[in-house]
């Protein structure tokens, strides 16, 4: 009984997290900020303009 409570537990508290990422949008922030960070890094680079 008691490691069935143990998994009850983590599946309860792994629900809540996901939930909490979903109702405030926490996945497409992310990735809007590493979207950004790799702009930054390949703006700067030296481009082949060559056709």
């Amino acid at each position: 009984m008691n490691t069935l409570g143990v998994i009850l537990i983590i599946l309860v508290a792994l629900i809540v997290l996901l939930f909490i990422i979903y109702f405030f949008n926490l996945d497409m922030k992310l990735v809007s900020h590493i979207y950004l960070g790799l702009n930054k890094r390949f703006d700067k680079m030296e481009k082949e303009t060559k056709i």
